[in-house]
């Protein structure tokens, strides 16, 4: 159960790539953290009840088991490792932040000419695997119905096949590069789990409303920003006088309606013509064809800024904790 505490805590990784990803999330969310050097505590301003606490990644999925901690982010690659199905006492509020990226992956010396996992286990000899992800590792291979032995490894996994430790290891892949310089190759079928940053947080805490509520804040936070980076604001003079008239031309190109609709106002110009500005929120990988298509319908002038975030309706994902935290009470 949950250790008493005049402060909700909130533990994030303390170094590392994670750590510093985790730190530019919440900074690009609006949530910048105050730390003192390398002290292993710090705050939010805009969440005076909230203390952040800088843990190793580990350590903060055991605190939130254990009820010392509210709330973490870590990868989830170390969730699914540490909580085995997940425990009753932690809930995954977010499951995919977009940072930290990584695939869980086993991998082969490059002269072996296995190029799949069935090929990996033709033969009926033992393979030695060397991993710090047990427990997902045999979960994986449980199905397989294949010979192997688990050799729990620390450090630097991809020099064991060299050095005779193991046959293959599994261990966590971003760009390959590092496999490739040791010698090592992946292969098909090989991909036991696809991690990403999540938040996670202690199933018992949020039933306080007090904590529940900082969690619907920081998912505000989270879901703005993921929403807000994936589409950019359109600013345009359009040559047409007669509102309702651009409007037909707007709502008649899907790719110019806008999250809602388009806002509309008249520009005065010097000539004495009577335009209208329009602004649009549109999804940044359709830039192009909205430009285009602007175009198309007489716009110029095109103006084109990024959007920080977009707050829309309740975060889908709260509404799922609520549900979760209901069930569990009712049950």
């Amino acid at each position: 159960m949950q250790i008493p505490s005049n402060k909700i805590r909130f533990a994030l990784p303390s170094k590392g790539r994670m750590g510093k990803s985790t730190l530019e999330f919440l900074e690009k969310c609006g949530l910048r953290i105050h730390r003192k050097n390398r002290d292993y505590i710090g705050s939010i301003a805009m969440f005076p009840d909230v203390q952040i606490v800088f843990q190793n990644q580990s350590d903060i999925i055991r605190g939130i088991e254990g009820g010392s901690l509210n709330f973490g982010i870590v990868g989830f690659d170390l969730v699914s490792e540490l909580m085995n199905s997940y425990s009753s006492e932690t809930v995954i509020i977010h499951e995919n932040l977009e940072f930290g990226r990584c695939n869980l992956e086993l991998a082969i010396p490059e002269e072996w000419s296995a190029q799949s996992l069935e090929e990996v286990f033709v033969s009926n000899k033992k393979i030695r695997i060397a991993t710090k992800f047990p427990r997902c590792t045999e979960r994986f291979l449980e199905d397989y119905r294949t010979q192997f032995e688990i050799i729990e490894g620390k450090g630097a996994l991809e020099v064991y096949p060299a050095l005779n430790y193991c046959d293959i290891i599994v261990d966590l892949v971003s760009s390959g590069e590092t496999l490739q310089a040791n010698r090592l190759k992946q292969i098909q079928n090989g991909c036991i789990l696809s991690s990403q940053a999540v938040f996670i947080g202690n199933r018992f805490s949020l039933e306080q409303p007090e904590v529940l509520e900082i969690a619907r804040q920081l998912l505000e936070y989270f879901e703005a920003y993921l929403r807000g980076k994936k589409y950019v604001q359109i600013f345009a003079n359009m040559k047409e006088a007669d509102p309702r008239e651009l409007t037909r031309k707007l709502f008649a190109l899907p790719e110019l309606s806008g999250l809602q609709g388009p806002t509309i106002s008249p520009v005065y110009t010097p000539s004495g013509q009577t335009w209208n500005a329009i602004h649009i929120i549109v999804p940044k990988n359709q830039l192009q064809k909205v430009i285009r298509a602007l175009r198309s319908i007489g716009g110029s002038g095109v103006i084109v800024s990024p959007t920080l975030y977009i707050f829309e309706e309740e975060p889908l994902c709260y509404q799922q904790l609520l549900k979760t935290i209901q069930s569990e009470v009712g049950s």
